[in-house]
């Protein structure tokens, strides 16, 4: 866990004192652990959907990158993204069912409303974790572009290049037949030429 993903929860958990104690959410349909566990387990499944679709998605770019470095550094960082996301939902889960397990003994504790407090903290860990992953999403297709297409200028043709492209369509087949024998014949030289004057 890193140090981002502390001070997130730190936050969350220190507003959700405080709104317990300054407010009243005993009559709050939204706050109560019926809706909020509902909610947990639908934001989960939704979650781990994204996360199978993405590597889906990603495999298919795999196969159309021009570049495998550019792929791994951007496709990586955003599948960790959505996985942590998709973890910690998994965590508030297992913990609001431990939590009605001891359910009886943690209202006992007197001053605060501790089962409020931890249904408030589900709930802002579970907005936060959506924003992040819409984020996340949204990065992944702002950043499509150079998923698929590397920034290697060797990739893009030259003004020259390309007038010996629009040259070549205007040529019938046979003269595209001796263009291309000529092409070969330049490049077997080339490499003959190569040889020659590489010492031995």
């Amino acid at each position: 866990m890193n140090k981002k993903s502390v001070t997130t929860i730190l936050i969350c958990l220190i507003i959700s004192f405080i709104l317990s104690y300054t407010f009243d959410f005993s009559k709050n349909k939204i706050i109560s652990y019926d809706f909020v566990l509902n909610m947990e387990i639908t934001l989960f499944s939704v979650s781990l959907a994204i996360v199978a679709l993405m590597i889906t998605i990603l495999d298919k770019y795999k196969e159309k990158a021009s570049s495998t470095r550019n792929w791994v550094k951007n496709s990586s960082s955003i599948l960790t993204e959505i996985s942590e996301n998709t973890v910690l939902l998994l965590f508030i889960i297992i913990m609001l069912i431990v939590i009605s397990i001891f359910k009886s003994i943690i209202i006992l504790i007197p001053i605060i409303d501790v089962m409020t407090v931890i249904l408030l903290f589900s709930l802002l860990i579970s907005l936060v974790s959506i924003l992040d992953t819409t984020i996340s999403v949204h990065k992944l297709v702002s950043n499509l572009k150079n998923i698929l297409f590397s920034d290697d200028t060797n990739l893009h043709p030259s003004q020259t290049e390309i007038h010996l492209i629009n040259a070549y369509r205007f040529l019938d087949e046979s003269h595209k037949r001796e263009f291309e024998e000529l092409v070969k014949t330049i490049t077997l030289k080339q490499q003959i030429d190569s040889q020659k004057e590489q010492p031995h």
